[in-house]
């Protein structure tokens, strides 16, 4: 009997190049882009005489000064408020009222659909100060002048263009025979967008969110001009501790903290969800 021949081995897999200059190009890349934010916070915890100091100090004992006189005395979480609620508001309308124009867009074919698409795109485009007067004298016909109300439905409509331009693409590479495959099964269009359609998207619909609720609370020149106290938001609080000849940079330092921190930790708990989203769009159809 012959020996049966060994079966012949599969080619070895070719070594994985690691270029390790890459990796030290986006080292230095984060470090000069850390630094100056590293910088800014260790002012924020520095007492006025340090912050103030000619030379850069960097070894010194950390101090609650600034925060204590921003919070106790200049009651900066009154704007915090602000911008926490404007910002949540104004993301869920507008992720939500966005979702349904985008859904609209991607499924159903109707005369004059590209002109909508380019026209909702086109008002992102407007610069905010092309058009500041024009809403100022609207609000303060309306008496939305200094209100949160007011803020709310101006982020809204800021921010769905961009609602709407982000979450059509992601619409349009869902197969629509999942959604038919629910309606033969006797749903309605709603049920079949609610069960199938909806799930498939929460990834991207998170992702937008994100997005939406940054821009939101970064809004700079609207909040500026259409709040003067009771709704004023940090953005605008903050400028006025970057002016004047006697700056404050402690003080400075502690307020861009409290502006940044929490968009930060936003962003680090729903990074999982951001990067799948980014990511979709893979579904094959």
């Amino acid at each position: 009997m012959k020996k049966l021949s060994s079966m012949p081995e599969s080619p070895s897999a070719p070594p994985v190049q690691r270029n390790w200059w890459v990796y030290v190009v986006l080292i230095l890349v984060c470090v000069v882009n850390f630094l100056p934010y590293l910088r800014v916070v260790m002012t924020g915890f520095m007492d006025g005489a340090t912050s103030s100091s000619a030379t850069p100090i960097w070894f010194f004992t950390p101090s609650l000064e600034a925060f204590d006189y921003l919070i106790f005395e200049k009651g900066i979480m009154k704007n915090f408020f602000n911008s926490v609620v404007v910002s949540l508001a104004s993301t869920f309308f507008s992720v939500t009222i966005g979702m349904f124009c985008a859904y609209a867009l991607a499924r159903y074919d109707f005369p004059g659909r590209d002109d909508v698409s380019f026209w909702v795109l086109t008002n992102r485009m407007m610069p905010p100060v092309a058009v500041l007067i024009p809403i100022f004298v609207t609000f303060q016909t309306a008496g939305l002048l200094d209100t949160l109300l007011g803020l709310i439905i101006l982020y809204t409509a800021m921010q769905l263009p961009f609602v709407v331009w982000m979450l059509t693409g992601y619409f349009r590479d869902i197969p629509r025979r999942y959604e038919e495959s629910a309606m033969v099964d006797g749903d309605t269009w709603f049920a079949a967008f609610r069960k199938v359609t909806l799930p498939i998207m929460a990834p991207s619909i998170t992702a937008t969110a994100i997005f939406v609720m940054i821009l939101s609370w970064n809004e700079f020149a609207f909040a500026t001009f259409l709040t003067s106290n009771q709704a004023k938001t940090m953005p605008p609080a903050i400028m006025a501790y970057s002016i004047g000849a006697d700056i404050k940079w402690n003080v400075l330092g502690a307020a861009v903290v409290l502006i940044t921190a929490p968009l930060i930790l936003f962003v680090l708990l729903l990074q999982r969800q951001l990067i799948s989203g980014l990511s979709q769009g893979v579904v094959r159809k």
